[in-house]
């Protein structure tokens, strides 16, 4: 321990854990590009790690800092239309794929990061999910929910790629689901990115107990929704990660119950020294059928997981309630985009129709393309 407990020491990574983070579209790539920040700012060794982004649009790579970027082939982006991010995979995935797999570290758990209601990350990130785990990756999300004032399209976006989420759960990992709601998009993505980091920065050195390394990972690799929370070495208590955790303003989606199926504690203190009740801490947050818990971590940090949490349902029925309440106005948009109304034309200037049916013949009359095609076809027959 530092004999100057006021001085934080600068972190290192868990050069064991082996994380790949994809990002897709430009929400993914935003949070893929701060953990990246993160993670290389930290000491240590760092080839356990690698950070990519996808994206259909090249103006939108072009903004972010990443060791990896794929551009979806002939791609100018998906104009939030999820049909177009899933035809634009369709017609590259062959050519990306063996790409994409040159960048995954080998044996690590593969992170797709995306917002739910774009056309770019929503509808490819299930697709790309089942691809992996179809070829033995480990795979978990990190998805952000929209706020409740975006567009009418997006929030239906998302409701369809929860639930293409959803259908993959039980094959899936950790499922972290941020909210949009909570804060600004970018204050999200860097607290994520800062917490996911802390994740990766757990090194319990104690007689009285470590989170190891295959209890981080069995942490990350709970199937359902996930969620981390931090505190610093001197607001490691019981009340403190609480109040973290029921705050309006925390980052994921709020949870429907206390159902937790495993609970991971990295203190940065010894047993003796902790201050955290575990029995208060159960009654407050739900008790977990596994738990883990290790001290003395070198980044001096108090880190908690919770794994195996019930989906926030209620969340998502309540976004699906307000597209559903506003169906007329949906359906008079695509009226207006789809439907041709009868010309109403006045017949005042019309000329008078002479009979002239004794002087022709009884063949039907051509028209449009047809009828030119007849007059060129007689131009040649002459």
């Amino acid at each position: 321990m530092n004999e100057n407990k006021n001085v934080m020491r600068k972190r290192s990574i868990n050069d064991r854990l082996k994380i790949t983070v994809i990002g897709c579209g430009a929400c993914g790539n935003g949070i893929c590009a701060e953990i990246q920040k993160d993670v290389f700012a930290l000491e240590g060794n760092k080839s356990n790690v690698s950070f990519i982004g996808i994206n259909t649009s090249t103006e939108d790579l072009a903004t972010v800092d990443l060791d990896h970027k794929i551009h979806l082939n002939n791609s100018k982006g998906a104009a939030c239309n999820r049909e177009n991010g899933v035809q634009d995979l369709a017609e590259s995935i062959e050519i990306i794929l063996p790409e994409l797999q040159s960048y995954i570290i080998e044996d690590s758990i593969v992170f797709i990061a995306t917002s739910l209601g774009g056309g770019t990350g929503s509808a490819i990130t299930p697709h790309l999910a089942s691809i992996l785990l179809g070829l033995g990756f480990r795979v978990g999300i990190i998805a952000v929910l929209p706020s409740d004032n975006e567009s009418l399209k997006i929030k239906d976006n998302s409701r369809q790629t929860f639930n293409e989420i959803e259908g993959l759960k039980p094959q899936l990992g950790s499922i972290f689901i941020l909210d949009n709601n909570s804060a600004d998009k970018q204050q999200i993505n860097r607290t994520f990115a800062s917490l996911f980091t802390s994740v990766m920065c757990i090194n319990n050195k104690s007689q009285d107990g470590n989170m190891d390394l295959a209890e981080i990972e069995a942490c990350l690799t709970t199937p359902s929704f996930s969620i981390i929370t931090k505190v610093s070495r001197k607001n490691g208590n019981t009340a403190k990660i609480v109040e973290i955790l029921n705050d309006n303003n925390n980052i994921f989606a709020k949870r429907d119950d206390k159902v937790v199926s495993v609970i991971g504690i990295s203190e940065a203190v010894s047993a003796k020294e902790s201050n955290i009740d575990m029995t208060g801490l159960r009654k407050e947050i739900g008790i977990a059928p596994t738990e883990f818990h290790g001290y003395l971590s070198a980044s001096e940090e108090n880190v908690i997981i919770l794994s195996g949490l019930t989906m926030p349902y209620g969340r998502l029925d309540t976004m699906a309630e307000s597209v559903d309440s506003e169906a007329d106005i949906i359906q008079n948009a695509m009226k207006a985009t789809t439907q041709v109304r009868t010309a109403n034309v006045s017949d005042v200037f019309r000329k008078p129709v002479i009979d002239t049916t004794t002087q022709t013949t009884n063949e039907p009359k051509m028209l449009g393309m047809a009828a030119l095609a007849d007059l060129k076809a007689r131009r040649i027959s002459k």
